[in-house]
């Protein structure tokens, strides 16, 4: 059994166990947006019981990574343009203000703390060639533990917890970006989509913001962000997402082993 999957002896309930598994399935995008979460599906393919996954996706109901429709049932919830512009909007409003409180208190510590965790994402291979899970999974391990360094000096602990849950929600959302739309219909290879995902990952932006945050330059910083934070849109847009005749294509149930059986992302 991987050890980064939850076990009877961790002391969680079997809802908790299986709220953690689906969860992680869906922030991954290996439970594609759209796909019908029937529980006898899910058991089949995860080995979760009927009430265990029944409590969980209530749990993530409510978490807005989960949508109800009577008579259909629980699906993932859909990606849309809408949702990240509104995403967009949000983690402008929280991470620009925690930014600025990171860079009037920052201290030493914290400015090799934030170079560290530079060094460790330009290392990293960029998975727009290879969107391998290791490759991809890595990759975003090391560029949110890079944002994370960004703002670990900032004092706002509402503001900090807001953060964490906009980060999560995009997560779904970079990987979505990271595996799904670089293919135009029919399955050739989009060159404007991989440039677009190419540029949202290069490492110059990420370097102009740490020298920017490093020489205090706030309204620099801030500028350079909040240009950062809009990317993830840029690339929605260049994608076969952005265009309504090419939606993410809809799974009927998981067909995929148990994922006690495989590897879970790194993030």
């Amino acid at each position: 059994m991987d050890p980064a999957l939850p076990t009877p002896d961790d002391g969680e309930s079997k809802t908790d166990q299986a709220y953690q598994l689906l969860r992680r399935e869906i922030l991954a995008a290996r439970l594609p947006a759209d796909m019908a979460l029937r529980p006898t599906a899910l058991n089949k393919a995860y080995g979760l019981g009927w009430t265990p996954v029944r409590e969980a996706l209530a749990r993530l109901e409510a978490e807005r990574l989960v949508v109800y429709q009577r008579n259909r049932g629980f699906a993932v919830a859909p990606v849309s343009r809408a949702e990240l512009q509104d995403l967009r909007r949000a983690r402008q409003a929280i991470e620009l203000p925690l930014l600025r409180e990171a860079m009037e208190h920052g201290d030493d510590a914290w400015e090799a703390a934030l170079v560290a965790a530079h060094h460790r994402l330009l290392r990293c291979t960029l998975p727009v060639g290879d969107p391998s899970e290791a490759v991809l999974a890595h990759w975003e391990q090391m560029h949110e533990a890079f944002h994370k360094a960004l703002l670990q000096a900032a004092v706002s602990t509402w503001l900090l917890r807001f953060q964490a849950q906009i980060a999560e929600q995009l997560q779904r959302y970079h990987r979505v970006l990271a595996i799904v739309p670089t293919l135009k219909s029919g399955g050739r290879p989009d060159p404007q989509a991989r440039a677009a995902l190419r540029r949202a990952m290069a490492s110059e932006p990420h370097t102009e913001l740490m020298q920017a945050v490093l020489a205090r330059d706030v309204e620099r910083a801030l500028a350079l962000m909040a240009e950062h934070i809009g990317v993830t849109q840029d690339v929605f847009e260049s994608s076969s997402l952005g265009q309504p005749a090419a939606p993410l294509a809809k799974t009927a149930a998981p067909t995929r082993a148990p994922a006690a059986r495989r590897k879970a992302p790194a993030g």
